[in-house]
């Protein structure tokens, strides 16, 4: 294993320091910033929490879920039911919706998980439906009626909730690859059959992807409901959540740690102004941009840039021999 050079630690200090200014000026943000932008980067933030979360299990494990949006909605109604019903403060709430959502995660990923491919995209998709039927069937949901949660003092506590979900997402996206589960789940994703001959048991550490994708995915659930005081089944169970999430992290780039926030960011933006031009301009650019990264950057933008970067060398070789 080649040892790190001094370049290689200035430019990680680099980053870091970049980091930390970063998060220092978002933080500062609310204290200059008008309510509605508040909302905005809120909204943008949730979503950088959910793509961070889908490619936890779709990027680094290679598995398609195409029902995450279950774990929201878990997250949600746990929080909602706890502060409504048993008057528990939103902190609590909020963690025990991360519990529930764990376990349930635990627990259904122990039989879906040995499926693959479009078996596993279908029957993740097909727990979600599950999960919104049985919230609109009970009665400590509200059932289709929904429920309201107490309302919130002001908007800026859940900027602060939704960066730290963010930053907590993007945080275990970048601590994955460098544990022995990373590995684990990289020779799941290029040939589990390989993979089982090496030694590696496939099932826990796809579980435990899917385990932490559900756990944020909880996280987010919660703190929308809270934000937005009410929620019913096709609310938090919507599978837009999921679709958006799953686009954001192919166009940024799945398995990479920023590329899914990159993603989340951009595309949340371009959601924000598009919505508020043209709705119909909106559907056929997302639309065409589907069909456009399909065919043109199948890795997302990250792997675009990485090319741009080794290609960045020999083109300047080629001006120094041209030059000279």
């Amino acid at each position: 294993m080649a040892e790190p050079t001094a370049g290689t630690s200035l430019t990680r200090a680099a980053e870091g320091l970049i980091a930390i200014v970063l998060v220092l000026l978002l933080a500062f943000i609310p204290l200059v910033a008008s309510t509605y932008l508040i909302r905005i980067l809120t909204g943008i933030f949730l979503f950088v929490a959910l793509a961070s979360a889908w490619n936890l299990i779709g990027g680094y494990a290679g598995y398609a879920d195409f029902g995450p949006t279950a774990f929201l909605g878990i997250g949600a109604y746990t929080t909602g039911i706890l502060m409504t019903q048993a008057h528990m403060p939103f902190p609590l709430a909020l963690a025990a919706g991360g519990l529930c959502a764990m376990g349930a995660a635990a627990g259904i990923g122990a039989v879906l998980l040995r499926l693959r491919g479009h078996y596993f995209a279908i029957a993740s998709l097909g727990f979600m439906l599950v999960m919104e039927q049985v919230a609109a069937n009970l009665e400590i949901t509200g059932g289709g009626s929904g429920m309201n949660l107490p309302v919130a003092r002001g908007f800026t506590p859940f900027y602060y909730w939704m960066l730290t979900l963010a930053l907590a997402a993007i945080g275990t996206g970048a601590l994955v690859p460098r544990l022995r589960a990373g590995y684990a789940l990289g020779a799941i994703r290029g040939n589990q059959e390989a993979a089982q001959v090496v030694g590696v048991r496939p099932l826990p550490y796809k579980v435990l992807a899917y385990v932490g994708s559900a756990l944020f995915f909880a996280l987010a659930g919660g703190v929308y409901a809270y934000w937005f005081t009410f929620i019913d089944p096709p609310t938090v169970f919507d599978p837009d959540f999921g679709i958006q999430a799953i686009v954001m992290v192919l166009f940024g780039g799945a398995g990479t740690v920023l590329g899914p926030a990159g993603g989340a960011i951009v595309l949340k933006s371009l959601d924000i102004l598009l919505t508020n031009t043209s709705g119909l301009l909106h559907n056929v650019f997302f639309g065409g941009l589907i069909c456009v990264l399909v065919l043109f950057a199948p890795r997302g933008l990250v792997e675009l840039l990485r090319a741009g970067r080794r290609h960045l060398p020999d083109r300047r070789r080629l001006q120094r021999s041209g030059a000279g």
